[in-house]
């Protein structure tokens, strides 16, 4: 082979690098993140913060919603507990604590209030942070990979992709597939996004910026929920705890 040539398949090389990564099977690769988040050693969190919601997730909000469909931002709070609980609540000013606007999954079953209940973005976010963060993660990850498979994704495939600039292991396909996805970072093992149909529509749920100052690895910086290329709901984190005490009763 000539020098030229040598140095073409060098260069070859180097641009498919990312595809001829070896990439685990599946199994392992829900394991590693079961056995990152065990690590943590935490059951509960509670982040605190702003949410933003626009377009169709303003639908079901009633008067909360405001005139001429501009983007609505109230404070708000996150909590999730070990084993398949999570819940958004919305906190506006004058709105006492009883009346607050909330969505909540507790084992699959949702609850809620205010219209939140009722709108795909906010339910999209609770079942995707109960899928995520707060499945055991004992048992070789079994109970993470029970909760994907509930949420469509299809454990048989994992390829490489890339989120937000980093590499990312794809479970379920590859990434332009219009099915159920989750994407874990390749390094860290945090899941990035889950990709599953809620209301009919596929949404995107994305953890962005593990490692903030805010949240560090118990919870991103920010939640995202997207319907393609449109923002529908945007959780910007204030301040996150881990392990507080949460009483059952609020999922």
């Amino acid at each position: 082979m000539t020098r030229s040539r040598r140095l073409g398949a060098a260069a070859a090389l180097a641009l498919a690098g990312p595809a001829l990564a070896y990439v685990l099977p599946p199994a392992a690769v829900v394991k590693k993140v079961a056995e990152k988040r065990a690590s943590l050693e935490v059951t509960s969190l509670e982040a605190t913060g702003t949410v933003e919601l626009s377009g169709a997730a303003l639908a079901r909000l009633g008067a909360l919603a405001p005139a001429g469909g501009a983007s609505l931002s109230l404070p708000a709070r996150i909590a999730v507990k070990v084993p398949g609980r999570a819940r958004l609540e919305l906190r506006p000013v004058d709105a006492p604590e009883a009346e607050r606007p909330f969505v909540s999954v507790k084992d699959d079953r949702l609850a809620g209030q205010g219209g939140l209940e009722a709108t795909p973005a906010a339910v999209a976010l609770v079942r995707a942070l109960a899928t995520l963060l707060a499945s055991p993660g004992g048992n070789d990850g079994r109970a993470l990979a029970e909760a994907l498979v509930r949420r469509g994704v299809k454990l048989d495939d994992a390829t490489l992709g890339r989120f937000d600039g980093r590499l990312a292991l794809v479970l379920g396909g590859k990434a332009s597939d219009p099915r159920p996805l989750a994407f874990v970072d390749k390094e860290t093992w945090m899941p990035l996004r889950l990709l599953a149909v809620e209301g009919g529509t596929r949404l995107d749920v994305r953890l962005v910026d593990w490692g903030s100052a805010t949240g560090g690895d118990w919870f991103p910086r920010a939640v995202e929920v997207w319907d393609g290329a449109t923002l529908l709901l945007r959780f910007s984190t204030e301040t996150a705890s881990g392990n507080p005490r949460l009483p059952e009763t609020i999922f």
